[in-house]
């Protein structure tokens, strides 16, 4: 098939500056963004001038090229991050270009600093917290989305958009990449959609959603998924082109249908590039491990609030809100006196969705070591705010141990423990020096004890080889009905979430959450494969259930499931 294209380049060129706020204290991250578009050559990083009490860095380049209705147009956005160093009246000066000879320049931008510590007004959507572009307009429309850019003409009958929630997010900060795919045609066979690698980042499911809606006039049913992506490091990220191919059934009543190339159509969105800002170092507390995001909740509670000396209790600690929850790290306990804290257990819930809420639960063993009531308090967490670009603390509400006794203390005379009961009933104990000081002679003690001792060990062993035993039991029969549960599963989504289970059992780990690299430590290559591609299939309208697939996945997994054996 020959395909004749026209394409027109827009030819207006402009170069325009903006700040991602127009008020900040001294210290806080400032972006500055020159954007330049309509020129048909690629220009040169502009030069910007040194400003007086603003320490600049330079955050990166990207360019964007879109066609709409034949018509070609490209812009670049250069990206800085300014922080203040004194307060007052900042202006940054107008900003210079040229392209194809001809020069171009940005108007003077002002930027207050003030030293107060109230929270700054996030600015208009669109553009980076706060932020307003040329004029007061937000870059981007509506909640900072990314112009809808489909690949065919909008009088095609299929097309594809995408959009992210935010271009310039923070380290560890949710961006939430929505694709679309539209048609008003019936379609014939499966959609193959290919989503875009999580390059790094984090990628978590959002779901899908199907409406019908209306573009120039024309109704369109349109499938929709949602991904949130988390950026774990600083600097230019690119989101990769998400990929779909159709086939149109034949529309006999439709002129601008052909049967040229069998009705199949191959759709690609552009990439998104996200420019992720590192997070200030300036006002960070201790309490802070790597948190991001603008609605978080802090719990603690003790299993038991009455305890005696000695005995473990467990303090458990849930945070809850819009981060990842592998980036969700456990709180760092205050000093406590006279309580010893050790190595926390982990859990994390299923995140909600369509909106990403995570809830991660710490379970961490105390241990007394004396008697009193203990006050615990100002445990805290923080996490950082990227609306009002400050760091947050939550504390949690305090809590009262009662602790009765002591730690009981050996026999030979020692004094007992400050504050214990003294008993007045206690005669005076036999030492060394004594007539019966024998007794109390170590060799004599050890051949006391010595038949017990045995009978205990014995006893300890015999019960542990037991459980040992029941436990493998318990697993190979899990196995075995999970085995039953394979053979009778139809879908590569059903086999993908028995494979986690089984192989849960098998390796004697939790897989479901860790991200696609640590698997990949743990599973074999083919078995990591077959998962990635059972979640591809949950992104498809009519899903995957070809059985070929289905059954290649099937054998691989009781493979695995059986410890290698066919």
């Amino acid at each position: 098939m020959l395909l004749l294209s026209l394409t027109a380049f827009a030819q207006t060129v402009e170069w325009t500056s903006a700040l991602s706020t127009p008020r900040c204290n001294v210290g806080e991250q400032v972006v500055l963004e020159l954007r330049l578009s309509g020129a048909t050559t690629d220009p040169l990083e502009p030069r910007v001038p040194d400003i007086p009490g603003v320490s600049m860095e330079f955050a990166g380049a990207s360019k964007n090229v879109s066609m709409i209705n034949g018509v070609t147009s490209s812009s670049s956005t250069y990206t800085y991050i300014l922080t203040p160093t004194q307060q007052g009246s900042i202006t940054v000066p107008a900003i210079a270009m040229s392209v194809d000879g001809q020069s171009y320049t940005t108007e003077p931008l002002k930027l207050q600093v003030g030293v107060s510590s109230g929270q700054t007004q996030p600015g208009a959507p669109g553009v980076p917290p706060g932020g307003v572009g040329p004029n007061g307009a937000g870059w981007g429309g509506p909640q900072n989305q990314l112009p809808s850019a489909p690949i065919q003409s909008d009088a095609q009958p299929v097309l594809v958009e995408c959009e992210v929630s935010n271009t310039h997010p923070y380290v560890g900060e949710l961006v939430v990449y929505t694709f679309r795919f539209l048609h008003r045609v019936q379609l014939a066979g499966s959609v193959n959609f290919e989503p875009p690698p999580p390059t790094g980042m984090l990628r978590e499911d959002l779901g899908q959603s199907t409406n019908q809606v209306t573009r120039n006039g024309m109704e369109y049913a349109q499938s929709e998924v949602r991904t949130a992506y988390f950026p774990t490091s600083p600097g230019s990220l690119t989101i990769a082109p998400t990929r779909l191919s159709c086939q149109l059934a034949p529309d006999f009543l439709d002129p601008s249908f052909s049967f040229r190339g069998d009705g199949v159509r191959e759709l690609s969105t552009q990439p998104v590039t996200l420019e992720v800002l590192p997070l200030p170092t300036q006002g960070r507390p201790p309490s802070f491990n790597g948190a991001v995001g603008r609605h978080f909740e802090l719990l603690a509670s003790l299993n038991k609030t009455l305890i005696k000396a000695g005995d473990p209790v467990k303090l458990a600690v849930t945070i809850t809100g819009d981060e990842h929850p592998d980036l969700l790290l456990d709180p760092t306990l205050p000093n406590w006196p006279g309580v010893r804290s050790y190595t926390p257990e982990a859990s994390a819930l299923p995140y909600e969705k369509p909106n990403f809420r995570a809830s991660k639960t710490f379970k961490i063993p105390l241990v007394p070591q004396q008697g009193g009531d203990f006050q615990l308090h100002d445990l805290s967490w923080s996490y950082f705010d990227p609306a009002s670009r400050r760091y947050v603390t939550l504390t949690a509400n305090p809590m009262v141990l009662k602790v009765e006794g002591s730690i009981p203390t050996t026999a030979g005379g020692k004094a007992p423990a400050p504050g214990a009961p003294v008993d007045p009933l206690r005669g005076p104990q036999p030492g060394l020096d004594s007539g019966q000081g024998w007794a109390l002679e170590p060799g004599v003690a050890v051949l006391a004890v010595l038949p017990w001792g045995i009978s205990l060990v014995l006893l300890v062993f015999g019960h542990a080889h037991q459980q040992y035993e029941l436990s493998l039991q318990t697993d190979r029969a899990r196995l075995q009905r999970l085995e039953k549960r394979v053979q009778r599963a139809k879908t590569l989504e059903e086999l993908a979430q028995l494979a986690y289970q089984g192989l849960e059992i098998r390796k004697g780990m939790a897989l479901i959450g860790l991200p696609l690299v640590r698997l990949r430590e743990i599973l074999s290559q083919e078995m990591v494969d077959e998962l990635e591609k059972a979640e591809a299939a949950r992104y498809s309208p009519e899903g995957d259930t070809d059985p070929k697939k289905v059954d290649e996945f099937r054998n691989l997994l009781l493979r695995e499931l059986r410890g290698g054996e066919a």
